[in-house]
């Protein structure tokens, strides 16, 4: 059992706060206080209410972008760790973490996918509501598939760590 502080609600970063590297805070905190417009309109007047219906929506709209950001940041995380430590790339044991690779692959070269992306990269649809679009996923591994990862240009890490040195 939960308590829930009436007269009070919690907004964006207040409620969450995640990694600023992949520049969601601000959209989630928008899109977080738009619904808190809707639930104080329709129950400001019962604060009970009120405490619920904001936990209730938040749990619907933006708990599903949260946990989606910090899924992407331990994907990360592990692959940041096993290069400083210069092991080879942890693969992905999580099905939805090898397509989302995949996809970032693939929408390089694929129009249609590089839409796909940028929904879910904007926040306009998650990845379950892209990925089970009819033959969506079934594309994504055939283009990715056929081409190689884009290596993004600079300088490698020990390069780098040779030039501040």
């Amino acid at each position: 059992m939960f308590q829930v502080a009436t007269g009070v609600v919690s907004v964006g970063d207040s409620w969450a706060c995640t990694n600023p590297s992949l520049g969601r805070g601000i959209a989630m905190g928008l899109m977080h206080a738009l619904g808190t417009v809707e639930v104080i309109q329709q129950h400001l007047d019962d604060p009970l209410a009120l405490a619920l219906a904001q936990d209730s929506m938040t749990e619907t709209r933006v708990t599903p972008w949260y946990h989606n950001t910090i899924d992407i940041d331990r994907t990360w995380i592990g692959r940041f760790n096993a290069s400083i430590a210069g092991r080879p790339e942890p693969q992905p044991t999580d099905p939805r973490v090898h397509i989302a690779q995949a996809l970032s692959v693939a929408m390089m070269y694929d129009a249609d996918l590089f839409r796909a992306a940028v929904e879910i990269r904007s926040l306009l649809a998650l990845p379950q509501e892209v990925m089970t679009q009819p033959g969506v996923v079934d594309h994504i591994m055939e283009v990715a598939g056929a081409h190689e990862t884009v290596t993004p240009s600079g300088p490698s890490r020990e390069e780098l760590l040779r030039m501040l040195a």
